[in-house]
C-alpha cells in the first residue's frame, strides 16, 4: 500500500494540536519527529532526554507508557479523526532500557476499529532493538460520530 500523504498531513496537524495544548502529552513528546504514516500505521520518533529517565538513569516506565497511549491514539487519528476518544485499557511489557540522548522509534498499528472501541499495538525500538511492547484500547464512539467537523 501506498503512503497516504493525507494521512501523514492529519496526523502532524493532530501532534501540533497536541503540542500547543502544553498539557502532559505535549511534555513527554515535546521533540517528537513523525516518520510516516498510513491509514491504520504511524511511526514516530523521539530522542530520550534527561525528564524521561528513572532514577538509575534508563528510560522511564511512565514515559515509555505515555508512548504506548501516544502512539496508538496517533494511529486512530490516521483515520482522520479530529480527537481521538479516551483509554479504556493500557498493558505495557519493559524488555531493556534506553540511556539519554538515544533515539527511540515507535511503531503503532491499529488492530481493529470497532464501532465504538479501537485497539492498538505499539512497538518501541531503540538501535532497533525492541525496549517495550503494548496495547492500547480506546473509546471512540462519538469521536467517528464528529469525524467530518473540521470547527
Amino acid at each position: 500500500m501506498a503512503p497516504s500523504s493525507t494521512a501523514f498531513n492529519h496526523v502532524r496537524k493532530v501532534i501540533q494540536a497536541v503540542q500547543e495544548r502544553n498539557g502532559f502529552d505535549a511534555l513527554c513528546f515535546k521533540q517528537m519527529k513523525l516518520l510516516s504514516a498510513d491509514t491504520g500505521h504511524v511511526r514516530g520518533e523521539v530522542q530520550v532526554a534527561k525528564e524521561y529517565l528513572n532514577a538509575i538513569g534508563g528510560t522511564h516506565g511512565g514515559w515509555l507508557s505515555t508512548m504506548v497511549d501516544v502512539g496508538g491514539s496517533l494511529a486512530i487519528a490516521s483515520y482522520g479523526f479530529k480527537t481521538t476518544g479516551v483509554s479504556t485499557d493500557l498493558s505495557v511489557s519493559f524488555l531493556a532500557a534506553t540511556k539519554e540522548g538515544a533515539n527511540v522509534v515507535f511503531d503503532a498499528r491499529v488492530l481493529k476499529l470497532g464501532r465504538t472501541l479501537a485497539y492498538t499495538r505499539v512497538d518501541i525500538f531503540s538501535n532497533d532493538k525492541m525496549i517495550a511492547t503494548g496495547n492500547h484500547t480506546k473509546y471512540i464512539a462519538r469521536e467517528q460520530e464528529s469525524k467530518g467537523d473540521t470547527n
